[in-house]
């Protein structure tokens, strides 16, 4: 389990995040909603060790994660919504090159040809990631965050700009592989993660203002379109 504890995050004057305390359960698809700019990909950065909090802590099976942040980081796999790829790289060997940082050499290859079946990219892993299209590169993006089997997921808009069938995929692939992972699926729409989250969290202005079991489904859609009328 992990435990957000009071994070806040200051840029000056400006606050991006203020005592937002939540908990990430093991087999639990959380869905992290809340419009443009709530602060949602601020907390997802500080989750994965890329930025700091100002005040705070994170709890990762009651460890503080600040004592030992390469230990989180190497059990974390965080899909940006804007994922950095090397597009002049092949699928698979950009999937290669990233396995490389986390697994045995001997290990590499099954691993990268697992991910390319799982990911749906066994038509697509010759090519460049430049000649992909947006679902593909999306695909490859999801496939690096997988690659060294972590216990936790971080998915900044994993759907975001794909079409429908590509969509569906994606939410079909992420409940497939959740049994065993701790899944924050970051969205500022609510039909992206509806019939796939047990859990909601909604931010707004970086304020937690619900956070809530999926059983009380109604209430929840009913709070997430207040906010964004």
């Amino acid at each position: 389990m992990i435990e957000i504890c009071d994070i806040s995050k200051d840029y000056g004057k400006e606050k991006a995040l203020n005592s937002i305390s939540f908990s990430l359960k093991k087999g639990e698809i959380t869905a992290f909603l809340g419009p443009n700019g709530a602060g949602k990909t601020t907390l997802m950065n500080i989750l994965a060790g890329v930025l700091q909090p100002s005040s705070g802590k994170i709890l990762y099976d009651n460890e503080d994660i600040s004592a030992n942040p390469v230990k989180i980081k190497s059990k974390t796999g965080y899909l940006p919504e804007y994922n950095p790829l090397y597009e002049d790289m092949y699928v698979r060997e950009y999937l290669e090159y990233a396995a490389a940082f986390y697994l045995p050499k001997k290990e590499i290859q099954g691993r990268v040809s697992e991910m390319i079946e799982t990911t749906g990219l066994k038509d697509e892993y010759r090519k460049k990631i430049g000649a992909l299209s947006y679902g593909n590169k999306k695909r490859v993006g999801l496939a690096q965050a997988l690659i060294h089997n972590p216990d936790i997921l971080i998915l900044d808009e994993p759907t975001n700009g794909l079409d429908p069938n590509q969509h569906q995929k994606i939410k079909a692939l992420i409940t497939e592989i959740s049994p065993s992972k701790i899944v924050l699926f970051s969205s500022h729409r609510f039909d992206d993660v509806e019939g796939i989250a047990s859990h909601y969290l909604i931010l707004n202005k970086g304020n937690l203002v619900l956070n809530d079991r999926a059983d009380n489904i109604a209430s929840i859609e009913n709070s997430f379109y207040d906010l964004t009328k």
